[in-house]
């Protein structure tokens, strides 16, 4: 339509400018020119029709592709809300299960701290039990062996010769056991410390030679030691547990061997020398090799394992408990080294010990003075002794045994009395009780040890029945320079004293004791109740018969009297204070009482009193009323009968006592 009006309208549009432009135009002219126009009209209408069409079609291109890009963008829109949607579920999500989880570690670090609590508890619990054990096991077995010493001292015939010999044998074998388990222990806990002082390696070597080269003879063994000259004769080491690792690695290869050659041999892998003397650190390698059984593999696999000992014959053959070689090893990697072992069935074993030590000089000899001390004198002065002791049994018995040692005696009955006393007259030396009403010994000696004054430096030496390491630890921590365990003996107070104070401390030690006074003859009295029967090994299982004589050494068998009678007698009210709280079910008292009636008892050699306080010391606090009568008739038995068996013995001229009950006192008037 348009390639067929564009041109008719050119051509009428040329037309009508000829003619308005020509001046008084033929009026028919434009009469045609207005017929031709309107004969136009159809096309340019029709032209315009069609251009319409055309762009109502692109409009509505237009729309649809409108319509298309709107119904994209709200199909993206509505994936946009979905994807927002599942991204927010699936924070939500996330943020719930983080929020589960966070939940979860909260309760498993809970659980973590109770538990680490708990095995802080049972580990402390463990301790004390081994320090209550070690003091109560190392109690009878030094009487025990101190008895059978003594014993061996006097005229037997062969057969008990051979009696005597394996009780010792035995005795010595357990408290050897004693000392596996409590170094276990100590290795278990992180307690086991390694000292390095400087060591005389050769002597420490020819040591281990000396003790165990009789019992290779005694099982006609040759023991051969190999030390070379070239090597450093000075370490800085733990002389003590090297030489505990070589005698159980020397007694396990005699064990295992009947006949050949026990060596022991030392070397160096790289010993470095510097004119004549080492300057770095060595390592040395010491091997003990014999030609015994030797082990299978299945048996070296679990050779170092506790308790174990190659298969159930060889353990029953040979016995052990096999806690020798774990314990060695440990020690060992302790200080730095390893153990390791070569064997083969049959064909004797190689035990290798490790180590990497740092060599030293030799130690500077003590200056000696111009002039000699003097010898001890019978007449001079002892020391000036501060007893801190809240049993007053106990301060008889250390008054009597330091006395007779010739020294000066003064006494505090708690902590806070002996810091008062320091501080009125400052002594040579404190013997403090740890655990003491008012204030305990640690925080006595925390406080002297906190001022300026001049009791800020006197030796204070720690007295308790707790023997465990962890216990001299905290009384070393506290700032004592000592540790002597209940019950106090005379040696060990001598041997305390001349460590601090030379032969001053000793002075007395040596001067002979006065003949003990024969007890004065009992006055008549009224008959007697009927005896009580007592049966076989009543004394053994009541009385420890060794302390019992140590404490009639240390202050006469007419002062022994005096403090069993003082005692048993309840002079001090540590009796009834026991039965006061049994009897009234005072549980926070009962620990206290017990600890000190338990005390008092082991310083007395009752064996049987002082384990039954033990008992209601560590187990008071959880007692039922049920318990608390059943220990308050058990401990008044315990007493009746230990004063009778004392009585019987000849120890004590008075009846027991018989069992009574102990009123609670009266309650308090309220102040007006």
């Amino acid at each position: 339509e348009y390639l067929a009006t564009l041109p008719r309208l050119e051509s009428l549009h040329l037309q009508i400018d000829r003619i308005l432009a020509e001046k008084g135009s033929d009026p028919q002219t434009i009469r045609k020119l207005q017929s031709e126009l309107e004969s136009l009209a159809p096309e340019v209408q029709a032209l315009s029709i069609a251009s319409t069409n055309i762009v109502a079609e692109q409009m509505e291109q237009q729309l649809a592709t409108l319509r298309g890009q709107n119904d994209k963008i709200v199909w993206l829109t509505l994936a946009q809300l979905i994807l927002l949607l599942v991204a927010a579920l699936a924070l939500t999500v996330r943020q719930r299960r983080q929020e589960q989880e966070r939940r979860a570690l909260e309760a498993l670090t809970l659980e973590l701290r109770e538990a680490n609590l708990r095995a802080e508890q049972a580990n402390s619990s463990k301790s004390l039990f081994l320090a209550n054990m070690s003091h109560e096991l190392r109690t009878p077995f030094n009487g025990m062996l101190g008895m059978l010493s003594l014993l061996d001292q006097t005229p037997l015939d062969s057969q008990q010769r051979d009696y005597v010999s394996t009780a010792q044998a035995s005795a010595n074998h357990l408290l050897t056991l004693l000392n596996d388990i409590l170094d276990v222990s100590a290795l278990e806990a992180g307690k086991m410390r390694i000292s390095t002082p400087p060591v005389h390696r050769p002597a420490l070597l020819m040591d281990v030679d000396a003790l165990m080269r009789p019992v290779a003879q005694k099982k006609t063994l040759r023991l051969v030691m190999t030390l070379p000259e070239d090597l450093p004769h000075w370490v800085m080491a733990d002389s003590t547990r090297i030489k505990q690792i070589l005698l159980n690695l020397v007694s396990n290869a005699i064990k295992f061997s009947h006949q050949g050659t026990v060596a022991l041999k030392l070397e160096a892998s790289h010993p470095p020398v510097t004119d004549g003397q080492a300057t770095a650190p060595l390592h040395l390698l010491i091997h003990v090799s014999d030609q015994g059984i030797g082990m299978d593999p299945a048996t070296l696999a679990r050779l170092f394992q506790r308790f174990t000992q190659g298969d159930s014959s060889t353990s029953r053959r040979f016995g052990g408990t096999g806690l020798g070689l774990e314990i060695s090893r440990s020690l060992a990697r302790l200080m730095g080294g390893d153990i390791t072992v070569r064997s083969a069935h049959n064909g004797g074993s190689v035990f290798t010990l490790a180590l990497q030590l740092q060599t030293c000089s030799a130690p500077e000899p003590a200056p000696e003075t111009a002039q000699p001390a003097p010898p001890p004198t019978f007449g001079s002065e002892g020391l000036d002794i501060l007893v801190a002791e809240d049993h007053p049994v106990n301060r008889k018995y250390m008054e009597g045994l330091l006395r007779r040692l010739g020294h000066r005696v003064r006494f505090a009955e708690d902590g806070a009395q002996a810091v008062t006393e320091v501080g009125r007259q400052v002594p040579d030396v404190v013997l403090m009780d740890v655990q003491m009403p008012v204030m305990d010994g640690l925080e006595a000696t925390r406080t002297l040890r906190s001022g300026n004054g001049p009791g800020a430096n006197v030796p204070i030496v720690a007295v308790t029945a707790d023997a465990f390491e962890e216990s001299r630890d905290r009384a070393r921590a506290a700032g004592m320079n000592g540790f002597l365990s209940k019950p106090v003996r005379s040696d060990q107070v001598v041997a305390m004293m001349t460590e601090l104070f030379g032969h001053r401390g000793t002075a007395m030690a040596a001067r002979p004791a006065p003949p003990a006074p024969l007890p004065a003859p009992a006055a008549p009295v009224a008959p007697q109740a009927p005896r009580k029967r007592f049966r076989a090994g009543d004394v053994a299982s009541h009385l420890n018969m060794g302390m019992v004589g140590e404490v009639c050494i240390a202050v006469s068998l007419q002062g022994y009297h005096t403090l069993l009678e003082s005692f048993l007698g309840d002079e001090a009210g540590g009796f009834r204070r026991l039965y006061l709280a049994l009897d009234t079910q005072s549980l926070e008292a009962l620990p206290t009482a017990a600890h000190s009636m338990k005390g008092a008892a082991a310083s007395l050699g009752l064996r049987a009193l002082a384990q039954a306080a033990q008992r209601i010391e560590t187990e008071g606090l959880t007692f039922s009323a049920a318990q608390c009568q059943e220990a308050s008739a058990e401990f008044r038995e315990l007493q009746h009968t230990v004063h009778a068996l004392c009585q019987r013995m000849g120890l004590l001229a008075t009846l027991p006592p018989e069992p009574q009950a102990v009123s609670p006192p009266p309650p308090a008037r309220a102040p007006t």
